[in-house]
């Protein structure tokens, strides 16, 4: 068993909910895994895709989540690849925060307000949902598959932004309040259609990724910046 020899993620195009405010979202008529792609985000999945077909061409796996905009940026990026369809990759399960506007959450659950200042970030579950260690046991169990399945394989992943935070916190070992700051701060936050790339490689005689590029956005020069959560 061993790594990928090649392991590219890419977080999702733009999608409906990144061009609305999180309280949008609450009243936006549409589950949180059903966003589509915007048509910006398509345009941005089909450069990113040209992009990895030019430098990488086909890969031997092809993993995303189940997420609609995740599977979408997937099938613009290789529209004939199949793929797995993968819960572990999927975004962060906010329960009530994903269905209830705040006013509400205070009027009904405010014991929850005061809980999740209290527990902070990394460890706070809201009802409904998950808490960030949740998360990371999904990515543990992921990087199994990974070791045990897909050794010296070219590997392509479409994920989610604070998903690959927390991933990026199991590989390289930095702390639960880095991952809060880059969170909360948007420091080296992932760009949708952004590339991150890790090398499998061996050293000392155990096998290991090795980051080679972080949140590259390949469209960045064709359609700009637009900053969006």
């Amino acid at each position: 068993m061993g790594w990928p020899s090649l392991l590219v993620f890419v977080r999702h195009a733009e999608s409906e909910g990144n061009i609305r405010t999180p309280e949008e979202r609450v009243n936006y008529e549409v589950a949180a895994h059903a966003y589509a792609l915007t048509d910006r985000g398509q345009a941005q999945a089909g450069i990113t895709g040209a992009y990895l077909q030019e430098k990488y061409g086909e890969f031997d796996v092809y993993y995303s989540s189940y997420y609609k905009r995740a599977k979408e940026t997937l099938k613009i990026m290789y529209w004939d690849a199949h793929h797995y369809e993968d819960a572990r990759l999927a975004e962060a399960q906010r329960g009530i925060w994903h269905t209830m506007p705040s006013a509400l959450i205070a009027e009904h659950y405010p014991k929850e307000i005061e809980r999740k200042k209290r527990e902070g970030l990394y460890h706070y579950r809201p009802l409904g949902g998950e808490n960030w260690a949740d998360i990371e046991l999904r990515i543990h169990s992921f990087l199994g598959t990974l070791n045990r399945d897909c050794s010296d394989q070219k590997v392509l992943v479409v994920a989610h932004g604070h998903w690959l935070i927390l991933f990026q916190r199991l590989v390289e070992h930095f702390s639960i309040e880095e991952a809060e700051r880059r969170y909360t701060t948007n420091s080296e936050a992932f760009e949708n259609a952004s590339v991150t790339v890790y090398k499998g490689e061996t050293v000392n005689g155990k096998s290991r990724l090795a980051l080679e590029q972080k949140n590259f956005v390949p469209w960045r020069s064709e359609l700009g910046i637009v900053a969006h959560e």
